[in-house]
């Protein structure tokens, strides 16, 4: 068996799921995760075979944050935020990822190596304007989908709280064309956004592949000025690839 580096969070990462003290089901529900992870797969792996892709029942994504280690992340919590659903991600380094559209929204325990967690010192606390984001309609809906998004972002950088204005453009650059997941192969369109920080005037680009309905299957994103990129790629989406 291959190892597999960073599973799921220690119990101290319940705390940051929305509203789980308030919702014993849905605490009791991400309890079982870590307990299944913890039961049943070592934290030092780094990869999974097809065969234990086919036997975890949770949904999960390979992560790397620029040159660092891969490490593979659990689905632990959906939180309905008006029209849209956020998931947060869970690592065995105490990093919560959470995500809307594909888009990385707010991260918890995020440090300059996902294995060595610091709460605070790098983290992205907050991202406006998320109803905006062209991820939401660029595939499904494009003729009605505005292509230039504009948000503000607040984040700790070193342990200092900062902010920042993004401004950024989309385009389909190509596609649907087959593209190659630890699951299989499937049909994605290649999504790009170029944009800027201000007041840095930092320029970054952002790559997205995007099946036919809007799920997004990878990704590369720069969440943050003076940033390495983080990657995400899906391992397993339960009640999808079954």
């Amino acid at each position: 068996m291959k190892r597999i580096k960073g599973i799921v969070a220690g119990i101290a990462a319940i705390a940051v799921l929305p509203a789980l003290t308030a919702c014993t089901a849905a605490y009791r529900d991400v309890y079982e995760v870590f307990n299944y992870a913890f039961s049943t797969l070592s934290a030092e792996h780094t990869t999974l075979s097809p065969e234990e892709i086919a036997e975890f029942p949770y949904s999960g994504l390979y992560i790397r944050r620029g040159k660092q280690p891969q490490a593979f992340i659990v689905l632990g919590y959906i939180d309905q935020q008006g029209e849209y659903e956020q998931r947060s991600w869970i690592s065995a380094d105490r990093i919560t990822i959470v995500t809307e559209a594909g888009r990385i929204v707010q991260t918890v325990g995020q440090t300059e190596m996902l294995a060595a967690a610091e709460l605070g010192e790098h983290d992205l606390i907050a991202t406006s304007n998320r109803n905006a984001d062209p991820l939401h309609c660029i595939i499904t809906n494009p003729e009605h989908c505005a292509l230039t998004y504009e948000r503000e972002i607040d984040y700790i950088d070193r342990n200092r709280a900062r902010s920042a204005k993004v401004t950024s453009t989309f385009r389909i650059e190509s596609g649907p064309t087959t593209i190659s997941l630890p699951a299989g192969n499937y049909q994605a369109y290649y999504v790009i956004e170029d944009g800027v920080f201000q007041p840095s005037g930092e320029s970054f680009r952002n790559e997205y592949w995007i099946e036919p309905d809007g799920h997004v299957l990878r990704s590369a994103q720069q969440i943050k000025p003076n940033d390495a990129l983080i990657t995400l790629e899906q391992v397993k989406w339960v009640g999808r690839d079954e």
